[in-house]
């Protein structure tokens, strides 16, 4: 049913452009995305049926023999499905409630089809499982400047208040905010604060005026940006006219 995902993902040596490359990626990740979810259904409805399995094999011994046999290579191919899905997820995420669908797996899906599941699988084996069934702690991507909500106007005498997320394996070693009156001068620098683990923010003070930004981060021996065509092509953010 996702074969058109691979099919797709073939024209990405033809897409030009830092804007036309984003918006690729941002659809390419999430067809990846839905592909390795329904794969992931599929290995566990394999994986449920080898566990069936060695619960009927009579004895200790043999439910070992059938889990380590069956269900633990399974369970290691989920586990290579979840990296997937949450690099896909991770990979397109731009919106509050895209970082909704990630909460949710982290609540809801991941206790009941992983979590329990493994508590389950180590009662049953005796021991812990392979290295290669565990998943990751670790954020394994390219640097990402993500701003889940996107302001194109503002109030007048209104601030432009940011939220920042940075993506990266290490701590960033500058996060700024680079704006200037729309269209006009030289761009002011403007630290982004640090909240807590890959959380920044920024508020610009009132303008007169619309404003364009973007926002640089240097993390992982490379450069992110928002929006991905900048410096070219900024944010912009109008004031709107005051009520007379």
């Amino acid at each position: 049913s996702y074969a058109f995902a691979d099919d797709l993902a073939a024209f990405e040596p033809r897409i030009a452009g830092p804007g036309n490359k984003d918006r690729f990626g941002y659809w390419l990740s999430n067809f990846r995305y839905m592909r390795d979810v329904a794969r992931f259904n599929c290995l566990w409805a394999v994986y449920n049926k080898a566990v069936e399995k060695a619960k009927a094999a009579g004895s200790e011994a043999a439910t070992r023999r059938v889990l380590t046999a069956e269900a633990l290579p399974v369970r290691t191919e989920m586990a290579a499905a979840l990296r997937t899905i949450f690099g896909s997820l991770l990979a397109a995420v731009s919106t509050t409630g895209e970082l909704g669908t990630i909460a949710n797996w982290e609540q809801h899906l991941l206790p009941g089809a992983w979590e329990r599941p493994e508590a389950e699988l180590v009662r049953m084996l005796g021991a812990g499982v392979p290295a290669d069934c565990v998943l990751p702690r670790t954020y394994d991507g390219p640097p990402r400047v993500v701003v889940p909500s996107v302001r194109t106007s503002l109030e007048p005498g209104e601030p432009l208040a940011l939220e920042v997320l940075v993506l990266s394996k290490a701590r960033p070693g500058h996060a700024d905010l680079f704006w200037r009156p729309m269209g006009r001068g030289a761009f002011a620098k403007v630290p982004l604060e640090h909240k807590a683990r890959g959380v920044f923010k920024a508020t610009l003070p009132p303008s007169g005026g619309g404003i364009e930004y973007y926002i640089e981060v240097g993390a992982d021996g490379g450069t992110a940006r928002f929006p991905a065509t900048a410096p070219a092509l900024n944010q912009t953010v109008i004031v709107l006219p005051a009520e007379k």
